[in-house]
C-alpha cells in the first residue's frame, strides 16, 4: 500500500473544476483517503471542528485537475537536442531507432526517470506512454515508484524499412511480453497504472501482427496507442505499402475501436475522421512536434465538431524538445486560429477552456479514465495541481479568466503543487519520489554509454 496521508486540506483557491458544468470558485478542497472528498462551502462542514492531516495554502493560485499527458515516449528523453532532422521518417531512420536500440535496461530508466521530473514538476498527474521495442519493464518499474499514474506499453515492431536489428522481433515475441507486462503491472501501484498494447506504426508491423493486436485489444480490453497520419512523407510510404491510408487500414481490420488512441492525426481526411468516430476512437493532438518535425498542423477543431475525443502531448524530448505542458496549450490555442489551407472554411479557433479540456477532462476521456480522474469533482481520486498566478506576468487579474491565465500566460515553473492518488510528489521545489540532482546526473552518466553503443549516421 502506498503511503498517503488520510486528509489533506488545500486552503483557499480558485478551483478550476474542469467539470460539465463549468464550475470556477473560491474555496478549498479537501481529499481522503486518496480521492477528492469535498470542496467549496461544504468542506468546513465535512471537516467540522477537527483538522486535516496536512494543509497547503493555494492563496493567490488555481487548482486543477491534474495535465493528462496523451502521448510520450519516456525512452527518449535522453535523446534531447541529438535528432534534430527536419522529417519524420529521416529522424526516426537516421536517429532514433539507432539510439533506442543502443539503450540498456539502465539507461531506459535513467530516461524514464528524467522525463518523470519533468513532467511532475509541470504538473502532469498521468501519461501514456510508448516505450521501445526492449527493456519496457524498467519503464513499469520507474513509474511504479514514481508515484504518477500511467498507461504505458513496449513498442511493437516485426518489420521496416531502415530499422536496427536490435528493434525487430517476431509478432509472436513481441505480442508474448505485451501480455506479459499487463499481467505484470496492469493495476500496480495502487491502481495507477495500465498497460497497453502499443504498435509503431504502419511501416513497422506486419498485417499478421495487426491481427493480433486487435484480437488481443478486443478479448482483454486493453488500449492500442499507436501513430497515425503524422505526415506527408509517412503517408507515401504507408499507401505504397499498403494500397490506403493508415485510418482506412485500421477501420477494415478492426483495429480502430474505442480503445485506439491515435498521435498526430495530422493529414486525416473528412472520411477518415468519420471512420475514428464511428468507432468511438480517439486521437492526441502533439502540436510541438508537429511543428519541429514539420508534420503540419492538424485540424483539432474539426475533430471536437466531428464529436471525436481527443486529448494532448507533446511526443518524446527528441522531437519538441520539452515535456511542458503550458507550451503545448499555447501552441494548440495559437495553431487553432491559423488559416488551414485544407478546409473550405476557416475553423473557429479553440477557446482557452477547450485547450485547458484537452490537457484535463477531455485527456482522462482519450484514455478512458473520466470517471476516476480529469475533473475536480467529489469521489474522483485526488490527481490535481496548484499553480501560481500572483507574479508579474499574470497580473494584473488573472481569476477573470482563469482558462486563459493558463493558456496564454502560465509556465510550468508556476505550479507550487502536484498529487497523484491523494500523494504530493512535488511541492514547492521539491520531489518526493525524485531526487533531481541524482536524476539527472544518472542521465549524463547514461547517455555517454548509449552514445558509445549507438551506430549513428553522420548528418548534416
Amino acid at each position: 500500500m502506498e503511503a498517503r496521508l488520510s486528509t489533506f486540506l488545500i486552503r483557499s483557491g480558485t478551483l478550476v473544476c474542469m467539470d460539465a458544468a463549468g464550475t470556477v470558485l473560491r474555496g478549498d478542497l479537501l481529499v481522503r483517503d486518496g480521492a477528492i472528498e469535498a470542496l467549496g462551502p461544504t468542506v468546513a462542514g465535512v471537516l467540522g471542528a477537527g483538522r486535516a492531516d496536512a494543509e497547503f495554502d493555494a492563496g493567490g493560485a488555481l487548482v486543477l485537475p491534474g495535465f493528462v499527458h496523451g502521448h510520450l515516449h519516456l525512452c527518449q528523453t535522453l535523446f534531447r537536442g541529438l535528432a534534430e532532422q527536419a522529417d519524420l521518417l529521416r529522424w526516426l531512420r537516421e536517429r532514433i531507432w539507432p539510439l533506442e536500440a543502443a539503450h540498456t535496461a539502465a539507461s531506459v530508466a535513467a530516461s524514464a526517470r528524467l522525463g518523470i521530473a519533468e513532467m511532475v514538476a509541470g504538473g502532469v498527474t498521468c501519461i501514456n506512454d510508448m516505450g521501445t521495442v526492449r527493456h519496457t519493464e524498467a519503464i513499469g518499474e520507474t513509474l511504479e515508484a514514481s508515484g504518477i499514474r500511467a498507461v504505458f506499453g513496449k513498442a511493437l515492431m516485426d518489420q521496416g524499412e531502415g530499422v536496427p536489428r536490435g528493434l525487430i522481433e517476431s509478432s509472436q515475441a513481441a505480442m508474448r511480453e505485451s501480455l506479459a507486462l499487463a499481467q505484470r503491472f496492469h493495476g500496480a501501484g495502487g491502481g495507477r497504472l495500465g498497460v497497453s498494447l502499443a504498435p509503431r506504426f504502419i511501416l513497422s508491423c506486419s498485417d499478421a501482427l495487426w491481427g493480433e493486436v486487435a484480437a488481443a485489444a478486443s478479448d482483454r480490453g486493453m488500449l492500442v496507442h499507436t501513430h497515425v497520419a503524422e505526415s506527408v512523407g509517412e503517408g507515401r510510404e504507408v499507401a505504397s505499402a499498403v494500397s490506403s491510408t493508415a485510418t482506412r487500414y485500421f477501420a477494415a481490420r478492426g483495429v480502430l475501436s474505442p480503445r485506439f488512441v491515435g498521435a498526430h492525426g495530422v493529414w486525416l481526411d473528412p472520411e477518415e475522421l468519420g471512420l475514428i468516430r464511428k468507432a468511438d476512437a480517439a486521437l492526441v493532438h502533439c502540436p510541438g512536434s508537429n511543428l519541429k518535425l514539420g508534420s503540419g498542423r492538424a485540424a483539432v477543431a474539426a475533430w471536437r465538431r466531428a464529436g471525436i475525443r481527443c486529448g494532448l502531448g507533446s511526443d518524446g524530448a527528441a522531437c519538441n524538445n520539452r515535456l511542458d505542458t503550458f507550451h503545448e496549450m499555447s501552441l494548440a490555442a495559437l495553431l487553432s486560429r491559423t488559416r488551414d489551407a485544407r478546409a473550405e472554411a476557416a475553423e473557429p479557433p479553440l477557446t482557452p477552456r477547450d485547450v485547458v479540456a484537452l490537457a484535463t477532462c477531455d485527456g482522462a476521456r482519450t484514455l478512458g479514465l473520466s470517471d476516476t480522474v480529469g475533473s475536480l469533482e467529489p469521489g474522483k481520486r485526488a490527481d490535481l495541481a496548484v499553480v501560481d498566478v500572483s507574479g508579474p506576468h499574470h497580473g494584473p487579474a488573472p481569476e477573470r479568466d482563469p482558462y486563459a491565465a493558463l493558456v496564454h500566460a502560465a509556465r510550468a515553473s508556476d505550479v507550487r503543487l502536484t498529487m497523484v492518488n491523494g500523494r504530493v510528489l512535488y511541492r514547492d521545489g521539491a520531489w518526493a519520489t525524485l531526487d533531481p540532482a541524482a536524476v539527472r546526473a544518472d542521465a549524463r552518466a547514461e547517455l555517454e554509454g548509449l552514445l558509445r553503443r549507438a551506430d549513428l549516421a553522420e548528418v548534416a
